[in-house]
């Protein structure tokens, strides 16, 4: 038995290519020798040291597929890194396109109307989506003059664990929540940002492509074949931390963007969620439907919560905030229990 070295490309670069290119199963390479290479190829890298059997050669074992000892190693670097007071909650889903930054905006904009203290970190510095909308209420503030709540935030441009703990020190550490906006593809970021959740909100929409990271279906039965790689790393990193004795993760998974006319494909979708929520352990709920109101004012940075601030805008719909209340409300979240 030795250790073997995993390391675990965080960039479009074809990893494997380049390593095929050396002599690795006749020459040995330090660990720093291979972590200078990746980075002189523009990659960051994670190392893993995880235990193989083999036949006593030089074998590099450049592979993602051991969750377990990413998981482990996740939560050893983790460990050491100061943690703020306030709740931690990680929108979070390796599919994109399923409204998880509309969400967390909607979560920010909710619990700051509710006199919490937020701060919001946004770790897709591509799309930088939800910091668009933060960014956009504060200059709706200034042209109407109007006291809107504003959660503080920022977009995460050092993609590193050690600025990801350091920025939620910097803005979040006197805020009642965090509330974290993780990229739509798998990044050793974002599973950073999941292993730090108090609460995991993972939107999906009434698709079953969409649900092919949760679980995959027989597509006649609908019987659960197997678990998705993100249910599987998930239950990892979970595993992981009740080893450590830490206070459990509430795993929260949202039908999002439900159209207003149920359809068979809708019911479907949600037989298929009920089935596989005790088996993956996590809870579901319903986000917000379909409505061209939350799209609208996302461009002005506001929320149907605002416009009781701003009468002369638009008219209240009753019936879209209630979507909101209600997603709030049954998130659980400690400290709204605890004022009601």
């Amino acid at each position: 038995m030795r250790m073997c070295c995993i390391l675990r490309r965080q960039f479009t670069f074809d990893f494997v290519a380049y390593f095929e290119a050396w002599p690795i199963m006749s020459t040995r390479y330090t660990i720093r020798e291979l972590i200078n290479f990746s980075r002189t190829m523009g990659m960051d890298t994670e190392v893993i040291e995880y235990p193989i059997e083999d036949d006593g050669q030089t074998n590099w074992l450049l592979s993602a597929d051991n969750l377990g000892a990413i998981a482990s190693n996740i939560s050893r670097e983790l460990k050491s890194r100061q943690r703020p007071k306030g709740h931690i909650i990680v929108f979070a889903n390796e599919k994109g396109g399923v409204g998880k930054s509309t969400l967390a905006f909607h979560c920010c904009v909710a619990l700051a109307h509710a006199g919490q203290k937020v701060a919001a970190l946004d770790l897709d510095s591509r799309q930088q989506s939800l910091a668009r909308g933060l960014s956009n209420r504060e200059g709706t503030a200034r042209r109407l003059r109007t006291d809107l709540p504003q959660p503080k935030f920022v977009t995460l441009g050092q993609q590193t664990s050690a600025n990801l703990t350091q920025e939620i020190a910097r803005i979040g550490s006197d805020a009642d929540y965090v509330i974290i906006d993780a990229p739509g593809h798998d990044t050793p970021l974002a599973r950073r940002a999941i292993a730090l959740a108090d609460t995991l909100v993972t939107p999906v929409n009434s698709s079953f492509v969409d649900l092919d990271l949760l679980g995959q279906f027989d597509p006649v039965t609908l019987k659960l074949n197997r678990f998705g790689n993100f249910s599987r790393l998930v239950q990892e990193l979970r595993e992981v931390r009740d080893y450590q004795n830490k206070p459990p993760v509430d795993w929260v998974v949202v039908q999002n963007r439900l159209q207003h006319i149920g359809s068979n494909n809708q019911s479907r979708v949600a037989d298929a969620l009920a089935d596989l929520a005790p088996k993956a352990g996590f809870r579901m709920m319903h986000g917000l439907g379909e409505r061209v109101a939350y799209r609208e004012l996302f461009l002005l940075g506001l929320t149907l919560f605002d416009l009781k601030l701003i009468p002369e805008l638009a008219r209240m719909q009753p019936k879209a905030k209630s979507e909101i209340d209600t997603f709030i409300a049954e998130l659980n979240l400690p400290l709204l229990q605890m004022a009601h």
